[in-house]
C-alpha cells in the first residue's frame, strides 16, 4: 500500500476495492469515535454543571457551620455563666461555709466511735463512711479522704461467690480506701479458717473477727489456719465463733498471730498439741459456750492446760464447763476472774485444785450464786471487787450475799460492790442489797478488824429510782453504768 502511494500509477481495480473497503472501515470508526466524543463531552458538561452545584451546597453548609458553631460557642459561655452562678450559690450553701471540713470530719470520727462499739454484735452495723457518704458529694469527698472511716472491715461471706477471684476483688476495692489506718476485719459466716487472700496486704491489723456459720463437724474437729496464712504480727485482738455447733480447733491456729494479747472464743474448743509455743503476751483469754441451741457443758476447757499454754493471763473469763489434769493449779499472775458458776459440773475439784494467789476481782455469770459460793470462798481472799448478776429474794440469793459478805474469810477485802448491766440481770429489790451492805459495814466498824468495809455499789442505771436508793447512799457512794 506504502509503494502505490509514492507512485504514479493508478491502482488496478482489485486495489482499488481493497481501498475502498479499508476507507469505509475507516469512516465507520471516525463515525463510532465521533459518537463516544459527544457522549463523553456531554457526561463532562453534566460533571461540571454537579459539581457547581455541590460546590454551591458545600458554601452553604459551610455558612451553616459557622452559624452553629457561632451559636454553640455563644451556649457554652451561657452555660459556664450558669455553673459559675450555681457554684457560687453551693458556695453560700455549703456546710463548710457554716461548718469547717475539719470540725465535720471530727463528727464524721465520733460517729465512728459509735460503730467502733458495735463491731463485735451479731448484726453487721452500716458503715458510717456509707451513711454519710450518701447525703451529699461534699460529705461523700470528706468521707473518702477520711481513711479511718473504712477502717472497719465488715464482710460476709456469700454462698453465690463461688469464685474466689470476685470476693477478693471486692475486698481489694474496699482495702484500697483504708489506706494507712489501722485495720478493724470481721469476717462473717465464714466456713473455714482460711483468709482470703486479700488480706494478706492488711498485715498490720490489730483485731480480728471471725464468725464461723455452716462448718461441717467432720471439718471442724481439725480445723486451723493454713500454712501459707501471712504472719499477723500487729494483731493483738482475735475473736472466732461458732453459730452454735461446738467446733475444735488445733492448737497451733494461734502460729500466725505471734504478740496476741486478747483471745475470746465461743463454741470453740482447743486441742492442745504438744508442740504448740505458749503464748507469753496472751494477757486477756475469753471462752464462752451459748445458751442456745446447745448448754454451756457442750464447751469444755482444761484449765491446767490454760496455765500451761498462758502462764502470763491477767484477765481470764470461763463461761464454761472446767475440768483439771493436774493435782494442783496455780495461775498466778491472773487478777480478774469472771466465771459462770452454773456450767461448772465439779465444782469441789475445781476449788480444791486451782488457786489464783493474786486475784483482785471475781464475776459470776449465773444468776444462781448457791454454786459461786464455794469459788468465793476458795478464792476471794484477795478480791477488792465482786460482780454479781442479780440478788432475787425469792431464790435465797439475798442469803447467799449475806453470807459472802459476812464470813471473815471469804471476801474481807471487799471494797466494791457491782451488779451486771445485761439484760437479764438487775436487782430485782435493793432492799437485801442495802441490808447486806449495812450489816457488813457494821461488822467492819465493830469487829476486830479483819473485814474491809464496803465503799461502793455500782448499779444499773434502771435502778435510780428505786426506794431503797436512798438509804443505801447514806452507807456508800453509789456510781452507775
Amino acid at each position: 500500500m506504502d509503494a502505490l502511494f509514492h507512485s504514479n500509477r493508478m491502482p488496478e481495480p482489485h486495489e482499488a476495492t481493497i481501498i475502498s473497503a479499508m476507507m469505509n472501515a475507516e469512516r465507520d470508526s471516525i463515525h463510532t469515535l465521533d459518537t463516544r466524543i459527544h457522549k463523553l463531552e456531554q457526561d463532562a458538561e453534566m460533571t461540571r454543571q454537579h459539581i457547581q452545584q455541590l460546590t454551591a451546597q458545600l458554601e452553604a453548609e459551610n455558612r451553616g457551620l459557622r452559624l452553629h458553631e457561632d451559636m454553640i460557642m455563644e451556649l457554652q459561655n451561657a452555660r459556664s455563666a450558669s455553673q459559675q452562678s450555681i457554684e457560687r450559690k453551693q458556695a453560700i450553701m455549703s456546710s463548710s461555709r457554716r461548718i469547717p471540713r475539719e470540725v465535720w470530719r471530727m463528727i464524721f470520727l465520733l460517729l465512728w466511735e459509735s460503730e467502733f462499739m458495735q463491731r463485735k454484735k451479731s448484726r453487721r452495723p452500716v458503715a458510717v463512711a456509707l451513711q454519710v457518704g450518701a447525703v451529699c458529694r461534699e460529705w461523700r469527698n470528706l468521707a473518702q479522704t477520711t481513711t479511718k472511716l473504712w477502717s472497719i472491715l465488715d464482710y460476709t461471706f456469700s454462698s453465690r461467690e463461688a469464685i474466689k477471684s470476685h470476693r477478693d476483688d471486692k475486698l481489694y476495692h474496699y482495702l484500697d480506701r483504708i489506706g494507712a489506718a489501722t485495720p478493724y476485719i470481721t469476717l462473717r459466716r465464714a466456713r473455714f479458717l482460711l483468709l482470703p487472700a486479700a488480706l494478706c496486704q492488711v498485715t498490720t491489723a490489730t483485731e480480728l473477727t471471725i464468725r464461723l456459720n455452716h462448718v461441717d463437724i467432720q471439718v471442724g474437729l481439725r480445723l486451723t489456719f493454713p500454712l501459707s496464712t501471712p504472719s499477723f504480727s500487729h494483731l493483738c485482738t482475735l475473736f472466732i465463733s461458732s453459730d452454735g455447733h461446738v467446733l475444735r480447733v488445733m492448737s497451733d491456729f494461734l502460729r500466725p498471730f505471734p504478740f496476741l494479747k486478747h483471745l475470746c472464743l465461743t463454741d470453740i474448743e482447743i486441742h492442745w498439741l504438744e508442740h504448740t509455743v505458749p503464748h507469753i503476751n496472751l494477757k486477756t483469754l475469753t471462752i464462752k459456750g451459748t445458751m442456745w441451741p446447745h448448754p454451756l457443758a457442750n464447751v469444755t476447757i482444761d484449765i491446767a492446760v490454760i496455765a500451761k499454754w498462758f502462764p502470763n493471763l491477767v484477765h481470764l473469763t470461763l463461761e464454761c464447763d472446767l475440768r483439771i489434769s493436774m493435782p494442783h493449779v496455780v495461775l498466778h499472775h491472773v487478777r480478774k476472774l469472771c466465771i459462770r458458776s452454773g456450767a461448772v459440773t465439779s465444782i469441789h475439784d475445781l476449788t480444791s485444785r486451782v488457786s489464783f494467789p493474786n486475784l483482785n476481782e471475781i464475776t459470776n455469770r449465773s444468776k444462781s450464786i448457791e454454786h459461786f459460793i464455794p469459788m468465793v470462798r476458795a478464792w476471794g481472799r484477795r478480791a477488792e471487787k465482786l460482780e454479781l448478776v442479780v440478788v432475787d429474794p425469792n431464790d435465797g440469793s439475798d442469803r447467799y450475799l449475806s453470807e459472802m459478805l459476812d464470813d471473815k474469810d471469804m471476801l474481807p477485802r471487799l471494797s466494791t460492790l457491782a451488779f451486771l448491766n445485761t439484760p437479764s440481770s438487775g436487782v430485782t429489790d435493793l432492799a437485801p442489797v442495802v441490808a447486806a451492805v449495812v450489816r457488813r459495814n457494821d461488822l467492819a466498824a465493830n469487829g476486830p478488824g479483819q473485814l474491809k468495809r464496803i465503799e461502793t455499789v455500782i448499779l444499773p442505771i434502771t435502778y435510780n429510782s428505786d426506794p431503797n436508793l436512798e438509804r443505801l447512799k447514806q452507807h456508800v457512794a453509789v456510781e452507775w453504768q
